[in-house]
C-alpha cells in the first residue's frame, strides 16, 4: 500500500474506498461551549448552581470521567436550562474538555445520562455532526493522529487549554457513513464491556473495603460488627509471636521471588525487573507455601504477602510461618489493614524513612487480635481471597479490552 493511500490496515468486508481528509469544522455541524450562551455577566445572572436536585443536571467533565459516582452533583433550574439551550444534551454528541484535561473524549447518548434533563458545564466543548456517525467520530478523535494535532494547539503555558477556532481547523480523515457506523458500533461495544468490567471492579473494591472495616474489631472492641454464622467468642489479643515464628532456612536453589507493595509475592521472572540475579544466592531465605514474607524496609508501606508457592528470596526480607491452628491467609489480610500498617510504621527502627526497618524481633512484639477459632480465621481469609480473585479477574478483563481497543484504533483508522 502506498504511503499516501488513505486506507486503514483492517477493514470490514466490502469496504475498499479511500478515506477522505476534511476539516473539523466541515464535519461537525455544531461546535459550541458553555460560554456561548452569553457574556459572563449574563451567565452569572441567569445560571445559579444548586447542590440539591432541580430541573436539570449540569454535566461536568469530572462527572463523565468518574461515571457520575460523585455525591457532589450540580443542578440548575428550568430557567437556567433554557438559557443554556446551546449546550442542551438532549441528543447524542461529543464532549471535549478544552481547559485542564485536554485530549479526553466523551461520547454522550442522552438515554445513558442518569438525569432526565442535562446541560454541559464549563471548561468543555460540545460538538455534534448531523451527517456523520458521532460514535465513529468520538473514536476518530481518540486516535493518535488527531491527538497529536490537538496537542499542537494546546497552550503549553499555565493551565492547559485550547480554543474552538483552532479546533475547527484540524484535519480529520473519515470513510463513508456506512463504514463509519460499523466501526463506531464495534468500538462502542468494546467501550461498554470495558465500562461493565470497570464498574464491577470498582464495586468489588468497595465491598472489600467495607468488609475489611466491619469483619475486624475496631475501637478497642473484641467482637467485629459482621461475623460468619455460628461464631460468638470474643477475639483474643496477642503478640505476633503467639501466632508466628520466623523461618531462617537458607538455600540457593528454588524459584526466585520478590515482595511488591501492590501485588504481594510475585515470581521474579514475572516482574518487569531489569536487574540480574546475583551469582551467589546460597544465603537466600527459604519461603514455603502459606508462609508470609515481608520487606523489612517497606513493611510500613504494605510490602507483604502470602506465598502461594515454595521459593527463595533475598536475605533482606523476613519470612514468618504460622504455628499450629493459625491461618496465615487470615493474617495476610489483617496485616494490610491501615491500623496495622500504622503500627508497623511506628515500630520500624531507623532514623529516616529510607532506613526504617522492621525485623522479626520488633514485629513479634506488636499486639494484634484474631478469632480463637482456626475455622473462623480461615473463613474470613477465604472470603477476602475470593473477592481478590474476582477483583483481579475484572481488572485483567479491563486491561485486555483496553489493549484490544487500542490496537483497533490504530489499525482501523487512517
Amino acid at each position: 500500500m502506498a504511503k499516501n493511500d488513505k486506507k486503514p490496515l483492517i477493514r470490514f468486508k466490502g469496504f475498499t474506498d479511500a478515506w477522505e481528509q476534511r476539516k473539523f469544522n466541515n464535519i461537525m455541524n455544531i461546535v459550541t461551549d458553555y460560554v456561548a450562551a452569553g457574556s459572563f455577566a449574563d451567565l452569572a445572572e441567569n445560571v445559579v448552581y444548586q447542590t440539591s436536585p432541580d430541573y436539570a443536571q449540569l454535566v461536568r467533565t469530572t462527572d463523565l470521567k468518574n461515571g457520575f459516582t460523585s455525591k457532589e452533583q450540580i443542578y440548575v433550574n428550568k430557567h437556567a436550562f433554557n438559557f443554556l439551550w446551546r449546550v442542551n444534551l438532549n441528543k447524542e454528541c461529543i464532549i471535549m474538555p478544552n481547559i485542564g484535561n485536554c485530549g479526553e473524549i466523551y461520547y454522550i447518548s442522552s438515554d445513558k445520562l442518569p438525569y432526565k434533563h442535562n446541560v454541559l458545564g464549563p471548561n468543555a466543548i460540545f460538538v455534534r455532526s448531523e451527517n456523520n456517525d458521532n460514535k465513529f467520530l468520538s473514536f476518530a478523535f481518540e486516535h493518535s493522529n488527531f491527538q497529536k494535532d490537538l496537542a499542537l494547539i494546546v497552550s503549553p503555558n499555565g493551565q492547559t487549554k485550547f480554543n474552538k477556532t483552532e479546533l475547527k481547523g484540524l484535519d480529520v480523515t473519515i470513510p463513508k457513513i456506512d463504514e463509519q457506523k460499523k466501526i463506531g458500533n464495534l468500538l462502542n461495544k468494546i467501550n461498554n464491556l470495558i465500562t461493565l468490567h470497570q464498574r464491577k471492579y470498582d464495586k468489588l473494591v468497595n465491598v472489600k473495603k467495607a468488609l475489611l472495616d466491619k469483619m475486624f474489631p475496631k475501637n478497642g472492641s473484641k467482637i467485629p460488627e459482621i461475623r460468619f454464622k455460628g461464631f460468638f467468642d470474643a477475639w483474643e489479643q496477642r503478640k505476633f509471636n503467639y501466632f508466628f515464628e520466623e523461618r531462617n532456612e537458607r538455600s540457593g536453589d528454588g524459584e526466585l521471588i520478590s515482595v511488591t507493595i501492590s501485588s504481594g509475592i510475585k515470581k521474579f521472572s514475572e516482574l518487569n525487573r531489569f536487574d540480574t540475579k546475583p551469582e551467589d544466592m546460597s544465603k537466600y531465605k527459604v519461603v514455603k507455601q502459606n508462609d508470609i514474607a515481608y520487606n523489612s524496609m517497606r513493611m510500613w508501606q504494605g510490602a507483604s504477602g502470602l506465598s502461594p508457592y515454595n521459593g527463595i528470596l533475598s536475605p533482606a526480607y523476613t519470612v514468618i510461618t504460622p504455628k499450629a491452628n493459625v491461618s496465615s491467609l487470615f493474617f495476610s489480610y489483617q496485616i494490610k489493614k491501615p491500623q496495622m500498617i500504622h503500627l508497623f510504621e511506628i515500630n520500624s527502627q531507623g532514623l529516616t524513612k529510607d532506613t526504617w526497618n522492621l525485623k522479626f524481633a520488633p514485629f513479634s512484639q506488636i499486639d494484634t487480635s484474631a478469632p480463637k477459632s482456626f475455622d473462623e480465621q480461615q473463613k474470613i481469609g477465604s472470603l477476602f481471597n475470593n473477592l481478590d480473585n474476582l477483583i483481579t479477574l475484572h481488572q485483567r478483563e479491563c486491561e485486555k479490552l483496553k489493549n484490544v481497543k487500542k490496537s483497533l484504533l490504530e489499525k482501523m483508522f487512517v
